[in-house]
């Protein structure tokens, strides 16, 4: 039986995976024993002896049976040792990080516990209830003292449990608290947000959302959809090497904080992964005039769009691939870091440009939209955008002596003005810049004594965070970024594999009307970049080889190639001279094989000088 060696690229099937190691024994076999560029670089068989006239007989058999398909079943193992060095290029899908950020969210927002949630102006946070709030005590800081727990205080800050200390709202806090205006503070803040009292200012959709395109989508690694490339490696590696790929990198801070070296399972342990594919590679029966019979792998690829494929894949076809095994529902134990700025980042509040200091339209080197998306101050502040644009609300209170107007008047939605007797309030900006105050307070302290500027930093170590997909579905993903690369996937399956040929100087085989002709060796069977050695290609009548005498021709009737010098085989003997890739002439007597009409025999003289 014959079997094709795979060279270093299977490795293109993936959440799926597949094949080939250049160094290692893997194979798959042909299971009709054929037709599939088998290694014939050996020497070709001992020479048949001359007759009386010095000539030897060769026969030539035509062999029209299909090329049988490939048939790749394998195992995890089976595709580890196959992919080696080359499974990082080999994309399975673009995960989409807003799953997985939502599940860290919801991780990092009740690593103290579930209290906050209560309409109390104590958000009775114990990150001891927790591994990961615990793990906030370090370096020589309690839970509490952490940056770690500052952020987790201001991603569940609501307006029930809300503390403005130290900012431009902190009035307004004490005097509708000690007067019950609005019903105290948290429901006024509730009311013109228009939010509930135990809502998050910043819920995890938009925060989550906002990571996603700030802080995930400008890593240099990320695709161009702001998914994260998912590739066979990072399964076969069970993620580990995501900390490499999305880590610190020209500068990025990294979306996996480093230090820590990410893990989840995606092939299970019962993970197999069946592909077939058709082959293009035909197996002729060939001639060298001075070593005698051999074969030669010819690609005849008649599939478009590409025609110069040596398999034909079809990842989309489910019967056609198949994977199975893959883990349900994975999930992945990371390390995220957020890095703030080294400055304090103010609002833009009061003059009338403020309004246009937007998302990609910042006012002034000191605005928030200035600073690099990654940052944690323009995260907070587009997941505020995310929040509240197009909030448009309008409070009085106090008899009207005192309002809360926002997007009114002619201003911009999430616009807000304090109507406050003697300008005692904030000054008018948008509803973000104001919950940003707030959250770099909170992370600082009124005084900046809990953490000074730069120094809060944050990164939080997860553990069996749900991915997001779950193994149907990436095997259904995979279909489209493998059918993608089916082109690339044929070629690197079989390697050079007319390096494999054996040296002949031309083969027999059938044009498309379906007679014999003998084909001379074009360059294109060749390896890539090796030179041509012929002199004179073709056949011919005179042992001079003179363009004028030659009888084979390139363009010929009932045939579409266009590259190869053909002689038809005629049911009469035909004497033609030829001459080999060292320029010796030969003399050739060719005739149907009387027993066998897919057969060609040539006796083979050469031409004394």
């Amino acid at each position: 039986m014959k079997r094709l060696r795979l060279l270093p690229a299977l490795a293109l099937l993936a959440c799926a995976g597949a094949p080939a190691d250049p160094a290692g024994p893997v194979v798959a076999e042909d299971p009709d024993g054929g037709n599939l560029a088998p290694d014939m670089s050996s020497a070709p068989a001992t020479l048949p002896p001359t007759n009386a006239d010095g000539e030897r007989l060769f026969t030539l058999h035509h062999n029209a049976a299909p090329p049988p398909p490939v048939v790749l079943d394998m195992n995890r193992d089976e595709v580890t040792t196959l992919l080696g060095p080359v499974a990082d290029q080999i994309q399975l899908l673009e995960l989409d990080p807003y799953p997985l950020l939502l599940n860290s969210l919801e991780q990092i927002k009740t690593a103290c516990g579930r209290d906050w949630q209560l309409d109390d102006k104590d958000p009775h946070l114990d990150c001891s209830l927790t591994p990961l709030g615990q793990s906030f005590a370090h370096d020589g800081m309690t839970a509490e003292e952490s940056p770690e727990y500052a952020l987790v205080r201001l991603l569940t800050m609501t307006p029930a449990n809300c503390d403005v200390r130290g900012t431009s709202i902190e009035f307004l806090q004490g005097v509708s608290d000690w007067l019950g205006i609005g019903g105290g503070f948290g429901q006024m803040l509730a009311d013109n947000l228009e939010i509930d009292r135990t809502e998050e200012f910043l819920d995890t959709r938009v925060v989550a959302e906002s990571l996603r395109n700030n802080f995930v989508a400008t890593h240099p690694n990320i695709g161009p959809n702001g998914g994260i490339p998912f590739t066979l490696a990072d399964a076969l590696s069970d993620l580990a090497t995501l900390a490499v790929k999305l880590g610190p990198t020209r500068g990025h801070p990294g979306i996996m904080a480093p230090g820590f070296v990410a893990h989840g399972i995606v092939f299970g342990p019962d993970f197999r992964m069946k592909v077939s594919a058709d082959s293009n590679i035909h197996i002729f029966d060939g001639l060298s005039l001075a070593q005698g019979q051999g074969q030669l792998n010819v690609l005849d690829d008649r599939v478009g769009p590409n025609f110069d494929d040596p398999l034909e894949f079809n990842f989309v076809d489910p019967t056609r691939f198949t994977v199975s095994g893959l883990i349900d529902n994975p999930t992945a134990d990371l390390r995220i870091g957020i890095l703030e700025n080294d400055l304090f980042i103010p609002a833009c509040a009061g003059p009338p440009e403020c309004q246009g200091n937007l998302p990609g339209n910042p006012v002034g080197e000191n605005s928030v939209w200035s600073q690099p998306a990654w940052q944690l101050e323009p995260i907070v502040g587009q997941a505020g955008v995310y929040k509240y644009t197009g909030l448009v609300h309008h409070t009085d209170y106090v008899g009207g002596l005192a309002s809360v107007e926002i997007g009114e008047n002619g201003n911009e939605p999430a616009w807000i003005h304090f109507g406050v007797p003697f300008d005692l309030g904030p000054k008018d900006q948008y509803a973000w810049e104001l919950i940003l105050e707030v959250a770099e307070v909170g992370m600082h302290g009124p005084d900046m004594s809990r953490h000074p500027e730069g120094d809060a930093d944050v990164a939080f170590t997860l553990h069996d965070v749900p991915v997001g997909i779950t193994g149907q579905q990436c095997a259904d993903a995979v279909r489209p970024y493998l059918d993608a690369q089916k082109s690339e996937i044929a070629q690197d399956i079989l390697g050079d594999f007319r390096s494999r040929n054996d040296a002949v100087d031309f083969y027999l085989s059938k044009i498309e009307a379906g007679q014999l002709a003998l084909y001379f060796v074009a360059p294109t069977d060749l390896p890539p970049g090796a030179a041509y050695p012929w002199h004179h290609p073709g056949f011919y009548l005179s042992p001079t080889l003179e363009p004028a005498q030659k009888v084979s021709i390139l363009s010929m009737g009932g045939s579409s190639d266009q590259i190869h010098e053909k002689l038809l085989v005629t049911p009469d003997e035909q004497i033609v001279y030829t001459g080999d890739a060292k320029g010796t002439v030969y003399r050739l007597r060719i005739s149907p094989d009387p027993l066998d009409a897919t057969a060609v025999r040539v006796f083979v003289k050469p031409v004394q000088p």
